[in-house]
Formats: structure tokens, C-alpha cells, sequence
């Protein structure tokens, strides 16, 4: 029986098919989010304050956005 739900779960990891919209979404609206307000408290923006945005927000929404697809991907893939 075990063995069966290990196929079967398999199965479902091959055909889960992530189109990361979301974290692409999610990782510019939390880089220019940051950006904006460091642009508020930072004189010049240079490539530093562009790598502090990066990781700071861009970085911790994408994660988030790539949970959003994979839980899509996934419901898309039970209702089919």
C-alpha cells in the first residue's frame, strides 16, 4: 500500500508544473518597495542600497510568491 502512495506521489511532483509568476511579482514589488523607502532616507542610491533592497525585501516576498505558485500549480493539477 505504501508503495502505491509513494508512486502515486511521485507522480504528482512530475506533473506539478511551476510557472513562478508570483515570486517574479512578488521579488520587484518588494525590491521597489524597500527602494522607495530607502530612496526617502538615503541620499544616493547606489549599488549597495540596491543589494540591501534585493535581499531585504525582494529576496523574503519572492519566497513567498514561490509558495503562492507552487500551492496553485498544485490545486490546478487535483482539479484536472
Amino acid at each position: 500500500m505504501s508503495k502505491e502512495m509513494t508512486k502515486k506521489e511521485a507522480k504528482i511532483n512530475d506533473e506539478v508544473h511551476i510557472t513562478y509568476y508570483f515570486s517574479v511579482l512578488f521579488t520587484i514589488l518588494g525590491t521597489l518597495s524597500i527602494l522607495v523607502l530607502l530612496h526617502y532616507k538615503v541620499e544616493n542610491l547606489g549599488l549597495f542600497t540596491i543589494l540591501l533592497s534585493i535581499s531585504a525585501g525582494g529576496l523574503p516576498s519572492g519566497v513567498v510568491g514561490a509558495f503562492i505558485d507552487y500551492k496553485i500549480s498544485e490545486y490546478k493539477l487535483k482539479s484536472n
